[in-house]
């Protein structure tokens, strides 16, 4: 029962939707190996860097993610990855157990380390790392019997397969070279079995097309790209964004450090044990660099188990009241009980909320579709700038009639690049000096609130011309985007402070190449106005009396709306004598506009021309004839006929006076 609720809690947080942008270019590359039957020895995807080497260390994954996807879509993956995540904590309670710990501790020490794993049960290699580490554990666990031949080539062969999957081989040499130091002065033949070990992971990491030298490179990056280039997953630990990690941490200090205490008492020596030291490494290497903080969750999940059981029991020994909890199976009912309950009712509330219970399938909504269909559609993605994470869905579903600026492969750029967009203080001349290197000629920014790199398009080089879905499209001034910048420009640049985030930045000088025209400019500047301050702001108004200046500038389409919407706006104010003129001139390029002629009708009653107002509330009547419009514009014009036909019966006959 405790191992089916771990198992069924595992797979609730396993089962999502898909949200890992880097899938899609493991996706395609898995494709192409298939589809060449090689692996790319460059960077096939990238018009930046073709040339630089592809160190693809995770090509086997990404061949399976491939293969996954051709037979069932993201769905499919989604669904091997809870597999294969479930099958690994199957193996991990196996593990407990064999440790001599009991269900009950082995269950909630797994359900610790999956809360603390779950943002990393994604669609990613690493998966494959976990299920590697606990092949590793359990290998270490085996006792003092010899191996068979069968089993050392499945335990090689196993290595060899993680090793090409991912680089993540390397803590599986961490962890038993631990272990046999941890057993160094206790038990020298367990520490020369596990130093064989060790060497075993190490000969089947050397197989892989990569090589050691080329795992060494790999894992080098870790130190040097942090350096150059700062990406979140590389960063060390934070109690305010690692919480859960810093909590695991704590309760298993909590849970060892007693029994180990108490082992120093009773003159064990149990200080320095082959259980005790791979999870103090992993825990280590996961502060260092919290990519790693997951894998040395599930390292330390059986000494937690085995903490957890130590405490226990030494505080049954001293109580009898523990002793009977401890013994009850009304724990296990409840523990099943919670786990089965915090699994379903996530699953219920969507239900409830009309979402699909059980969404397995790709999430698009983080990705920006609207501006890709802009691009897409406006001819923009060739040579076309783009943030990381945009780049891998770019490379799937555009490769290979386009190619990227950049995608999450990190190994497959240059040091240059690297170091290019890990800079934070970069001005204008230097951005787009880089961006000529490069030959861009168009730009998609992803997440532009916090991107400080939208600030680095200088406006007189560079037209924005898309604004939305938190996302911005800039195209360089050449006479290629010529038309597309006259009927898309937006007259905005960004400013970026730390604290502020993006800002825009109205252009109220036309830069000197822009193609549009002065009063469209002015127009457009009044729409930009109106959204930023969030109305008909005394400024959006006074671009907008700009725009109308001079007769005839703007199109005619885009004159008479703004005529008249500046004429419903005076009509609202307090002072609405500037109403007619607008009103007006609308209804001079569209008379047939019924809106604008009820409110040049209104404007004309309250100047006292009620005359003139009862012809327009008349020409409404028959304009929209059978219509509530139509009908309370004729009852209008007859109570205006009343009122004045009134007024004229009751002014006196001058010829009396």
């Amino acid at each position: 029962m405790l191992l089916a609720a771990l198992l069924l809690f595992v797979a609730g947080l396993c089962l999502q939707p898909m949200t890992e942008s880097d899938l899609f270019f493991r996706i395609r590359v898995g494709g192409e190996i298939l589809a060449k039957r090689a692996l790319p020895g460059t960077n096939l995807f990238s018009f930046t860097a073709p040339e630089h080497p592809d160190l693809d260390l995770s090509w086997a994954f990404e061949v399976a993610v491939a293969l996954l996807y051709r037979a069932g879509g993201f769905r499919a993956v989604v669904a091997a990855k809870s597999i294969w995540i479930v099958t690994t904590f199957a193996g991990a309670f196996a593990v407990c157990r064999r440790r001599g710990c009991g269900p009950l501790a082995s269950t909630l020490a797994l359900v610790g380390a999956a809360i603390v794993m779950r943002e990393r049960f994604v669609e990613r290699p690493h998966v494959v790392s976990f299920a590697g580490e606990v092949v590793v554990l359990a290998a270490l666990g085996t006792g003092g019997g010899a191996w068979s031949w069968r089993r050392i080539v499945g335990f090689l062969l196993a290595m060899a397969l993680w090793a090409n999957m991912h680089a993540g081989v390397f803590s599986g040499i961490l962890i038993a070279i631990s272990a046999a130091l941890g057993a160094l002065r206790s038990d020298r033949p367990a520490a020369r079995r596990e130093l064989l070990i060790a060497l075993g992971i190490a000969v089947a990491a050397a197989a892989n097309p990569a090589g050691p030298l080329g795992l060494a490179r790999y894992l080098a990056l870790h130190v040097t790209l942090p350096a150059l280039h700062s990406v979140d997953e590389f960063r060390a630990a934070t109690w305010r964004s690692d919480a859960a990690f810093f909590l695991w941490l704590t309760v298993l200090a909590a849970a060892v450090v007693p029994s180990l205490l108490l082992g120093r008492r009773s003159g064990k020596q149990v200080a320095l044990t082959s259980d005790l030291l791979p999870p103090l490494a992993m825990s280590i290497l996961g502060l260092v660099s919290v990519r790693f903080s997951a894998d040395a969750a599930l390292v330390s999940a059986p000494l937690m188990a085995a903490g957890l059981a130590s405490l226990v029991g030494s505080l049954a020994t001293e109580s009898s009241r523990v002793r009977a909890v401890a013994a009850s199976p009304l724990v296990t009912i409840l523990t099943v009980t919670t786990l089965v309950i915090a699994t379903i009712e996530p699953r219920l509330a969507n239900a409830r909320a009309g979402r699909p219970c059980c969404d397995a399938d790709v999430d698009m909504s983080e990705l920006p579709l609207g501006a890709l269909r802009f691009v897409e559609d406006n001819g923009l993605r060739e040579r076309m700038y783009n943030d990381f994470e945009t780049g891998s869905y770019l490379l799937f579903e555009g490769y290979p009639r386009y190619r990227v600026f950049v995608d999450p492969r990190l190994p497959a750029y240059p040091e240059e690049m690297h170091r290019l967009l890990g800079s934070f203080d970069l001005d204008r001349t230097t951005w787009g000096s880089a961006m000529n290197r490069y030959g861009v000629q168009s730009a998609l920014l992803s997440y532009a609130g916090i991107n400080r790199r939208v600030a680095w398009w200088d406006p007189r080089d560079w037209a924005l011309v898309y604004r939305g879905e938190d996302t911005r499209v800039f195209v360089r001034r050449l006479d290629a985007w010529r038309g597309l910048i006259a009927a898309r420009e937006i007259p905005a640049t960004f400013d970026f402070t730390v604290e502020r985030g993006a800002t825009t930045r109205p252009l109220e000088q036309k830069p000197a190449l822009s193609p549009v025209a002065e009063c469209e400019w002015q127009r457009r500047l009044g729409d930009l106005l109106f959204d930023l301050d969030g109305g008909a702001s005394a400024r959006a108004r006074g671009h907008f009396e700009r725009a109308l200046e001079v007769l005839g500038c703007l199109a005619p389409r885009d004159e008479a709306a703004l005529a008249a919407w500046m004429g419903a706006i005076e009509l609202n104010s307090p002072d609405g004598r500037h109403a007619l003129p607008h009103l007006d001139r609308a209804l001079d390029i569209s008379p047939a506009d019924t809106k604008t002629r009820v409110n040049r009708a209104i404007a004309l009653e309250r100047g006292g021309r009620r005359s003139e107002a009862i012809a327009d509330w008349n020409r409404v009547a028959t304009e929209a004839r059978d219509s509530a419009v139509g009908n309370a514009a004729a009852k209008r014009a007859r109570g205006l006929a009343r009122v004045r036909d009134l007024e004229e019966d009751e002014m006196p006959d001058p010829d009396e006076m």
